[in-house]
């Protein structure tokens, strides 16, 4: 615990301040119009999912840094930052290319013409920060992997305010400049983006706490061995990433079948889900670099330490801020979402104990996930995430949702069914882990 909550906290933080800017995003914009809402949701849902790729193919810098570190390896260190750096860039250019099709993308499976408009006005100006953001990614792995992230969340905390302030500017206007609407809200996006990726890039190569790592002294060129092995490793994160966190964006697309009611609600909830979970996902990486560097120093003992102290973190906040979102919940709607129809009020209210259901079975997968990635293991967590949640919570949800009175209720309790499913066997599994380098470790004692 004492290890862990030290370099999670800041990841933590620096995660919730990352997805704050979507969920601006959509407080602001429900304050145009429930269609405007409803587009930008499906925007956001579709930049998730190639964000989150993206992300995960970035990920796989973090592991590699953190074993370099540990074994002092500096010029590798630097290697696989500068690659990271690559892989950004280049999965920054294909994402743009989908997101400047979003409104065919989303006629293509169904989707309601005029919402899909809206949708892609956003992404218009959402899709140039892609490639930033990416890059921020790189650089935050390359500081956790090192053991100092707290760079990379003051600065993404910095991000907070300045998006609220420009995407306010730019969607409603300042004196008499007319306001860019749902298109001003994506451009807002890109900017902050931008400013944070350039500020931690300055930090890592001017600033004092890095100055060891001499950044500036390895080669910008790119190395085809060390990308093609981020990319086989990133690959399989990405797509275990996109399976699990993507699962409740793209739940919004059967959500859109129950009315413009579930569709705002599904909004909400959505926003209130991401912005509380992805609080853990910094514990997620900062496991990630404790579970490399206790199994490359052959510890045991740390890692089954570090998997009692991720559940133990992941139910304490889980149950903590579901309690605080029950409380709260009410204003929350009206207040920062500015929403007064009766409808999606009286949805939003029947959803609450499945929505607190969900953000503590999605918190506890979250947390051992990262686990998982420091000790390579990457390739069944993502068959498992995809037969819990795609097969069995999706399959189970339609199921609900269409042959009983839930109706879109039963969706999101097919999802709960499917992430449980999940949890128990991450857990499992990283008790596998510990129990297989414990008898390594004995063996070569003997």
């Amino acid at each position: 615990m004492g290890r862990i909550l030290p370099l999670g906290l800041p990841l933590a933080v620096g995660y919730m301040a990352q997805i704050s800017i979507s969920f601006t995003d959509a407080a602001l914009v429900a304050r145009s119009s429930s269609e405007a809402l409803a587009g930008v949701t499906l925007a956001v849902s579709l930049f998730s999912l190639v964000m989150l790729f993206g992300l995960g193919l970035v990920t796989a810098v973090a592991p590699k840094v953190a074993a370099s570190h540990q074994a002092g390896a500096a010029d590798e260190l630097r290697g696989w930052a500068v690659q990271g750096a690559w892989l950004a860039l280049l999965a920054g250019a294909l994402g743009i290319v989908v997101l400047l099709n979003t409104e065919h993308i989303l006629v293509l499976i169904g989707q309601n013409p005029g919402v899909a408009a809206i949708a892609q006005d956003y992404n218009n100006g959402a899709a140039a920060g892609l490639p930033f953001f990416l890059l921020y990614v790189d650089a935050r792995c390359l500081m956790t992997g090192v053991g100092r992230p707290k760079p990379a969340t003051w600065i993404m905390l910095a991000a907070v305010p300045l998006n609220l302030v420009l995407g306010y500017s730019m969607i409603f206007g300042v004196g008499r400049l007319p306001g860019l609407g749902v298109f001003g809200a994506g451009l807002a996006s890109s900017v902050v983006r931008m400013f944070a990726s350039v500020l931690v890039g300055v930090v890592l190569l001017r600033g004092r706490t890095f100055r060891e790592l001499d950044l500036r002294a390895g080669s910008p060129a790119p190395r085809p061995p060390m990308l093609l092995e981020l990319g086989r490793v990133g690959a399989w994160i990405g797509v275990r990433i996109l399976l699990g966190e993507g699962f409740l964006p793209v739940l919004a697309f059967f959500v859109a079948r129950h009315g413009a009611h579930a569709v705002a609600a599904h909004a909400v909830a959505l926003r209130l889900e991401s912005l509380i979970v992805v609080f853990a996902l910094g514990f997620s990486s900062a496991a990630t670099a404790a579970a490399a560097w206790a199994h490359e120093g052959k510890d045991w003992r740390a890692l089954r330490d570090l998997r009692t102290a991720l559940l133990l973190i992941g139910l304490v906040y889980s149950l903590v801020l579901s309690s605080v979102v029950a409380l709260c919940f009410h204003g929350i709607v009206r207040d920062v979402f500015g929403i007064h129809d009766r409808g999606t009020q009286t949805t939003l209210s029947s959803l609450l104990p499945l929505l607190i259901a969900y953000i503590v079975a999605d918190t506890l997968v979250t947390m051992p996930m990262g686990y998982l990635v420091g000790l390579g293991d990457t390739r069944m967590p993502t068959a498992v995430v995809a037969a819990g949640n795609w097969i069995l919570g999706l399959g189970s949800g339609a199921a609900l949702s269409e042959f009983t009175p839930l109706g879109f209720y039963g969706l999101w309790l097919g999802a709960g069914i499917g992430t449980t499913c999940v949890t128990a066997f991450c857990f499992a599994r990283a008790g596998k882990h510990i129990k297989t380098l414990r008898e390594s470790v004995v063996n070569q004692h003997d």
